[in-house]
């Protein structure tokens, strides 16, 4: 019993593949009605027509990632007045491939922004994991907090660091 239902399931599997991957035609009838078949009719022009995949996009990042940015997204304020450590940071941010909001801290109106939503005025670049603001960039303080809101660690791979 349980082998047939396994065989009837690949059998539907594979033709559902092939159904998506299917061919239709269009044409319009002699009413004026847009008609759609698998068979182009003989006595119309019909035009072929390629269905796409019908797959929901789904994210691509990984499950514990996307939990750990549900909980405590990150915010990055970067300054171009401190452009090195700013570079520094962001940098630090794409190797760990984490997903972040950046917002550049360029005029008066940015800084009193940053201040509405910090509650005061952090030296930036900062960090903001969750409700916890890292101030200034400082690697391991950065790394910290971000692992401490559960985002998983960057593996490091033995003998990388012998080259």
């Amino acid at each position: 019993m349980i082998r047939a239902c396994a065989v009837a399931l690949l059998a539907l599997g594979m033709t559902l593949g092939t159904v998506a991957q299917a061919e239709v035609y269009r044409w319009v009838d002699k009413n004026g009605k847009v008609q759609y078949s698998d068979v182009p009719p003989n006595d119309v022009n019909a035009q072929p027509r390629k269905l796409g995949e019908n797959t929901i996009e789904v994210d691509k990042l990984p499950y514990e990632v996307r939990k750990a940015a549900e909980a405590a997204p990150i915010t990055f304020y970067s300054s171009p007045d401190y452009k090195e450590a700013s570079d520094a940071a962001r940098n630090l941010l794409k190797a760990r491939k984490l997903p972040f909001t950046e917002k550049p801290v360029k005029t008066t109106e940015d800084a009193k922004e940053l201040v509405k939503q910090l509650g005061k005025a952090p030296m930036v670049p900062a960090l903001a994991v969750g409700s916890k603001v890292v101030e200034g960039f400082s690697e391991s303080n950065w790394n910290n907090a971000i692992d401490a809101a559960g985002y998983p660690k960057p593996v490091k791979l033995k003998g990388a660091e012998k080259e």
